[in-house]
């Protein structure tokens, strides 16, 4: 008797939500078919866009030691005397922090022996 309560209760609730939902769907159907339609109207022209710019290859004497600035949205080579400066000291820090720095070769295995 106690279970049938429970039933009911879900099965109302059910119902009412079931009925909000088509309500909701019926509404914004009929609010849909009320407005007017779009004028169908010539496209909007595209936006003025820039030429694309010649792509910057890297490792070529137009790049080699100079500054590639990435900020701007496109490659801009830049060879100022602050960013040589700059550059003189980062590779002067790399060289400095990898001068005791060895490799030593692998020692090829041994061939099983027949």
């Amino acid at each position: 008797m106690h279970r049938s309560k429970e039933i009911m209760v879900l099965l109302a609730l059910f119902v009412i939500m079931a009925a909000g939902t088509l309500w909701y769907v019926i509404d914004r159907r009929a609010k849909n078919r009320a407005r007017p339609p779009a004028t169908t109207s010539a496209p909007a022209a595209a936006p003025l866009l820039a030429p694309p710019a010649e792509p910057v290859v890297l490792g070529t004497k137009e790049t080699e030691r100079k500054t590639i600035d990435f900020s701007a949205g496109k490659a801009v080579v830049k060879d100022t005397p602050e960013d040589k400066a700059a550059l003189e000291a980062g590779l002067r820090d790399i060289a400095e922090a990898t001068k005791d720095v060895t490799f030593e070769a692998q020692k090829p295995a041994e061939a099983p022996k027949k």
